[in-house]
């Protein structure tokens, strides 16, 4: 008992930090010191400067390289893959018009943002680093999948292959990515206060954009949340990280590299799927639902999976 106490005490100082951070985020915005203004501003920050900055830096300065972290993004680009198929199965029971928001939230985590900050706290920059290597794969995923429900459930538009090539194309995060991966192959020399200065913007990335996160949450909407918003949080807190870990174990990985595979899985559904479900024309209510009911449950799932994955691998 002992072991795993200690194990869960490892675990809740990972995730509780992130939790708590949320929690700030949306007391502020309740009592009017985060406007919904700062926060679109904040948001756009953060995902067109900060976060590109935060994951370059951190890439180009690790020890982390593609050729050594093939097995974790395979475990992690198929396990993916499978939980599409597992989460349009498990939206057939409910109303056509419920199932592209069940689906996206379902499979699609909130990696750029939680998944990264849990992997920062239990790794530091090492497994901050391989958590944005398998980010980049699993999010060219996330876009094709998107694709392809548009061309299932939308009533209101219709999207092209060319549009996704531009999009991942013109994605700061992958961009961010994949000039980091050049910069490391090539030997690229930084001068020090570019360095400096990038560390300087990576360091507010992860407060600020939880601090956004929790002043988005819309607690109110729980009171009308449906049996769909809890099928579709415990698929994506329970079901989508225990394929992933499966293939974890299939491909041999690491105990870092399994922790690092189950924290970005376990993330909560990521706030894209919102988007996503108004544009197809879907039940965007229920979407909002299932990122509150997954972000809420989230300290408590991953906190007791990091655990015993501890545990079991030790």
């Amino acid at each position: 008992m002992e072991p795993f106490l200690e194990t869960f005490s490892f675990a809740l100082s990972v995730t509780a930090p992130i939790f708590l951070t949320l929690l700030i985020g949306y007391g502020l915005a309740r009592v009017g010191l985060l406007s919904e203004s700062f926060v679109d501003d904040a948001s756009k920050l953060v995902f067109l400067v900060t976060l590109p900055a935060l994951l370059f830096f951190n890439i180009f300065g690790s020890d982390a390289r593609l050729g050594d972290e093939w097995p974790l993004l395979l475990a992690g680009l198929i396990g993916t893959v499978l939980t599409v198929p597992l989460a349009w199965l498990a939206a057939r029971p409910f109303e056509f018009g419920d199932r592209s928001a069940f689906i996206q939230g379902a499979f699609r985590g909130n990696l750029g943002i939680i998944g990264l900050a849990w992997a920062a706290n239990a790794y530091g920059p090492h497994g901050l680093a391989q958590a944005a290597l398998l980010m980049a794969v699993i999010t060219i995923f996330y876009n094709i999948a998107a694709v392809a429900l548009f061309a299932v459930y939308s009533q209101k538009a219709k999207f092209s292959w060319i549009k996704l090539g531009k999009d991942i194309a013109r994605n700061p995060l992958i961009l961010a990515i994949v000039a980091a991966l050049i910069a490391k192959a090539v030997g690229l020399k930084l001068p020090a206060m570019l360095v400096q200065t990038g560390d300087y913007l990576a360091s507010v990335t992860l407060p600020l954009a939880l601090l956004c996160i929790g002043a988005s949450l819309d607690l109110s909407m729980l009171k009308r949340s449906s049996f769909g918003a809890f099928a579709a949080s415990g698929f994506k807190l329970l079901i989508v990280p225990l394929v992933l870990l499966a293939f974890g174990f299939l491909f041999q990985l690491d105990g870092q590299a399994m922790a690092i595979l189950f924290l970005l899985a376990a993330s909560p559904t990521a706030s894209a799927s919102f988007i996503m479900a108004r544009a197809l024309g879907g039940n965007s209510q229920l979407a909002a639902n299932i990122i509150a009911i997954s972000t809420l449950l989230s300290i408590v799932t991953a906190s007791l999976g990091l655990a015993l994955l501890k545990v079991t691998l030790s």
